[in-house]
């Protein structure tokens, strides 16, 4: 992904890399909360798995964070990564489809301590609308467009069917949505500007099979 720096300049950053820098973060966060000051490349990368040379290459990226031979600061480094990552100012979100997924979506309470509070919950089906998950209404879809205008949203959930989500997607973008977590199980189509992550739930549970069958510890076929 191409980053544009703060003095202007362009750089790319391997998908790899950004997928990394939440587990850096969620990590210093835990120890900052249990009162850590310091930490070395190679404890911080021992603790997540990967080599010191890897993180030290990710963090190369944006600066490095500290001298050569020296330990991180947890205090500096945490809203470093946050604002890097964009989560040094909240960016709100909408849910779209209210069912099971959607309502255990709009219940995970971290979202909101990790910059992500959910601003509204949307669904076409008039018996759950009008339902409250943590305090937040399920509205109707019909009132989806006007609310993401207004409340200036930039970041959709999709939870929709299939034969859904396309137009759900074409309806949030002409609003201004730039940003889908798309656990629809459909690839949706959007310009280069809008950024989509998509979820398969079923993929993880077919890796975790194969990998488990591979060690010998599940008979699939006995």
């Amino acid at each position: 992904m191409t980053i544009i720096s703060k003095q202007g300049k362009k750089f790319r950053v391997p998908d790899a890399t950004i997928h990394r820098l939440p587990l850096y973060l969620d990590k210093l966060i835990l120890l900052q909360q249990a009162g850590v000051k310091e930490v070395s490349s190679r404890q911080l990368a021992t603790s997540l798995d990967i080599k010191a040379s890897q993180l030290r290459h990710d963090f190369h990226y944006f600066g490095g964070f500290s001298k050569p031979g020296r330990p991180y600061l947890v205090d500096l480094l945490v809203p470093a990564l946050e604002e890097i990552i964009g989560i040094d100012v909240p960016l709100p979100m909408v849910i779209i489809g209210a069912g099971h997924l959607g309502q255990a979506i709009a219940n995970y309470k971290n979202f909101e301590r990790q910059g992500f509070p959910v601003l509204g919950i949307f669904d076409v089906d008039p018996r759950l609308v009008g339902l409250e998950i943590r305090g937040i209404p399920i509205r109707p879809q019909s009132e989806m467009e006007s609310f993401v205008r207004e409340n200036q949203v930039r970041l959709a959930v999709l939870t929709v069917p299939v034969q859904a989500v396309q137009e759900v997607a074409n309806k949030l973008m002409a609003c201004g949505v730039v940003g889908f977590w798309n656990f629809s199980p459909t690839d949706i189509k959007v310009p280069g500007t809008v950024i989509v992550r998509n979820e398969r739930l079923a993929v993880g549970l077919m890796c975790l099979s194969f990998k488990t069958k591979r060690l010998g510890n599940l008979e699939l076929f006995p």
